[in-house]
């Protein structure tokens, strides 16, 4: 019998709380609670979204939530897949949790028939880009200005936009 320490779960509306406690324990943003509701809210917003938390050895400690791209040329089909945050609880970081809620949102894009993971990551956060370039991300060196609304005036507001290629 295998235990595997990492584990994936969807996010329902009763556990929704842990999703939004380790965003917000990990990044310099806070989201509003809206941005944690659309996840379980379906598609009533004409969005469709990915999320799930990670928990390893049954405690939650990461988590994804990631969504379409809606297709800006007034196509029918989306135009890749966006994450909006992966997070994981720094003490449980290195060990294998960030690469697992990829590989799920790297799985959802190839169910819905994309070929293009996109984020944004903020131009001085260099172990995130670090860690989307081991993972396959590719950084174009095109910055957006002023991308993040940050009340710290220490972390940049400026942002890359690093993409994925899913064959």
């Amino acid at each position: 019998m295998t235990n595997k320490l990492i584990t994936l779960d969807t996010v329902y509306n009763s556990n929704i709380g842990s999703m939004e406690k380790i965003i917000n324990c990990t990044l310099p943003v806070r989201y509003p609670h809206k941005f944690f509701q659309e996840v379980t809210s379906g598609s009533k917003d004409g969005n469709v979204y990915f999320s799930k938390l990670a928990y390893f050895n049954d405690v939650a400690v990461g988590t994804v939530k990631a969504k379409l791209i809606h297709n800006q040329k007034g196509g029918v089909l989306p135009q890749g897949v966006y994450i909006e945050v992966i997070a994981v609880l720094e003490n449980y970081r290195q060990k294998g949790i960030g690469r697992e809620l990829l590989a799920y949102i790297e799985r959802e894009c190839k169910s819905h028939f994309q070929h293009e993971i996109l984020v944004h990551i903020s131009v001085d956060n260099n172990n995130a880009l670090q860690w989307y370039e081991k993972n396959g991300f590719q950084n174009d060196g095109i910055i957006l200005k002023n991308y993040y609304q940050y009340s710290n005036a220490q972390i940049s507001s400026d942002a890359y936009i690093l993409k994925k290629y899913i064959p």
